[in-house]
């Protein structure tokens, strides 16, 4: 019986477009179209987590996740596309920024691990895709960035700690990872395409402070003051370097000579 009334009050909220937040953070929602909440969840108090200033939601939906034996997707958007030629998306988000407006997101996600998480993981974005054995090539690519417009655009992908609650910050900025058996890269970890036009600069770490190597592949590292370490000239003597005729680097205990 119980159970019943949850799920008609549930519909009431859905019927009405608005209920009361729940919880001590009520003034963190000035007003709300339609609110939804879930298990007892405060979306005001989970809002409020974001800081100042409050945040006004159009449509909110919380829920305190219970262990039912079941994976939890708050909300959910899914859709299929069989015989559309035109574009499909589940998901559209669509910010303007005009006039006098602060700052805008298209999307803002949040995920956050606090002191009394004792497993699990936490992820702010995942993104699945898979070429499911189609019979012809369709390029399939787990993120674009694209810049649109007359002026570029500054940063693609940056890279930032936040400040709100200490320093923040990442151990690795970009880390590659495979789940045996399989590779998950398996042609380049890094590449610039035929026909991608000029640019000032390839790789530009001028600005970075290194402890470390500032650049380390197998056999051959430049350390932070620009001193070059490479295994094939390593001799144990003084040595000359040399270039043979496929450019390869290597030591010669004689001077080098010209290759006409």
């Amino acid at each position: 019986m119980v159970r019943g009334r949850k799920v008609i009050e549930v519909l009431v909220l859905v019927a009405t477009g608005y209920a009361c937040g729940s919880g001590g953070a009520g003034n963190a929602i000035v007003a709300a179209t339609t609110l939804i909440e879930l298990n007892g969840a405060s979306l005001a108090a989970q809002l409020a987590k974001a800081g100042w200033p409050p945040i006004t939601p159009g449509f909110g939906i919380a829920e305190r996740v219970p262990e039912d034996g079941t994976r939890h997707f708050t909300l959910t958007v899914a859709t299929e596309n069989r015989e559309a030629a035109n574009d499909s998306v589940a998901l559209y988000a669509l910010a303007d920024g005009f006039a006098d407006a602060g700052q805008i997101w298209g999307a803002n996600v949040l995920a956050f691990a606090h002191s009394d998480m004792h497993g699990g993981a936490v992820q702010g974005l995942e993104i699945d895709v898979g070429n499911l054995g189609t019979d012809n090539e369709v390029p399939v690519t787990g993120l674009n960035v694209f810049a649109i417009g007359q002026q570029p655009a500054n940063v693609a992908i940056g890279v930032l700690n936040g400040l709100a609650e200490g320093n923040g910050g990442f151990r690795e900025g970009i880390a590659f990872h495979s789940n045996p058996p399989g590779t998950a890269v398996t042609d380049a970890l890094m590449r610039v395409h035929p026909g991608f036009g000029e640019v000032a600069s390839g790789i530009d770490l001028r600005e970075a402070r290194f402890s470390g190597p500032a650049l380390a592949t197998p056999g051959f590292a430049v350390d932070s003051t620009g001193g070059i370490k490479s295994a094939p000239l390593a001799t144990g003597r003084v040595a000359y370097a040399c270039v043979n005729p496929e450019g390869q680097l290597f030591a010669s205990a004689t001077p080098c000579v010209e290759v006409q």
